[in-house]
């Protein structure tokens, strides 16, 4: 189960104290000291019971969350720890004598069982969130992993179609464009079963990818990579840009009688990658050229 980052920690140290606060409200409604005083006491004992439980949990489980049974013994031995260092705390902010000595076992058992069942509820809440926003991040996961799985049946059967021609009229093109498929499909297959890829990598596939249709498209084909040695190593999700290119050859330029000039640049704008995937095709206007959108909607 995925841990929260770090960046989350502002977001929740805000809902405990906004329920450390009601807690606090609820405690001077039933008559038990001053709002001022059960505030202090509540954030205090609430801060420091989030602090118990979040920072082992990410020390014990840093690659992901536990089950909710680990959860809950997690919290029951923090509250102990949290309420007596908390009080204490509170008592030094307030400037008050100890009164752990005059509250006696009924009234420190109660509180003791506040701090657990608050810390229970907080810690259940936060588990159920992160368990769902675990659950949708594996679904669009497999999607995407799905998305990556799929060849584009166009450019497969089309390529198979060519071979069968060539292996007759021209041998050594279908032998040479045979290798290119090879080296694809491996390349493919590689790239699915990661989660990031350099750019490298990703303009390797392409020039795989486009070797084959220049072999089959012949001088209607003329194709540049531009990637910086910089760049070489950045990061990007998988075949990123293989529907890209899919989408300028199959909707700009197959369909134009003389070809045209396709273009896949790498290049950086400070902290930002830019990636363009440039064709002089027929151009999202012609009605011929028309797609689905689905590529690009999962792009």
């Amino acid at each position: 189960m995925h841990i929260p980052a770090k960046s989350d920690v502002p977001r929740y140290v805000i809902g405990v104290m906004a329920f450390n606060t009601l807690i606090a409200a609820a405690l001077t409604a039933f008559g038990n000291e001053g709002f001022g005083t059960n505030l202090v006491f509540s954030q205090c004992i609430g801060l420091l019971t989030y602090a118990a439980i979040d920072l082992p949990r990410r020390r014990l489980w840093p690659r992901g969350a536990p089950a909710l049974v680990p959860m809950i013994v997690l919290v029951l031995l923090a509250a102990p720890f949290s309420w007596f260092g908390g009080s204490f705390l509170a008592m030094l902010l307030l400037g008050e004598p100890s009164r752990f000595g005059h509250l006696g076992l009924n009234a420190m058992l109660g509180f003791l069982a506040l701090t657990a069942g608050a810390g229970l509820g907080g810690t259940f809440v936060f588990w159920s969130r992160e368990r769902l926003a675990h659950s949708e991040r594996v679904a669009a996961e497999a999607r995407l992993k799905l998305l990556q799985a799929q060849i584009e049946p166009h450019f497969l059967f089309n390529t198979l179609a060519n071979l069968q021609a060539l292996i007759a009229s021209d041998p050594a093109r279908a032998q040479m464009m045979l290798g290119h498929l090879d080296a694809y499909l491996r390349a493919t297959l590689a790239s699915t079963r990661k989660d990031l890829c350099t750019l490298e990598e990703e303009f390797a596939l392409l020039r795989g990818y486009l070797e084959i249709l220049a072999i089959r498209m012949g001088p209607r084909l003329a194709y540049s990579l531009d990637l910086p040695d910089a760049l070489a190593g950045a990061k990007l999700p998988p075949m990123l840009l293989q529907p890209l290119v899919e989408n300028a050859i199959k909707h700009g330029l197959e369909p134009k009688i003389d070809g045209g000039k396709l273009r896949v640049a790498a290049s950086a704008d400070g902290k930002q990658l830019i990636l363009a995937v440039e064709d002089d095709g027929l151009g999202f206007g012609a009605a011929s050229t028309r797609g689905t959108g689905v590529g690009l909607l999962h792009v």
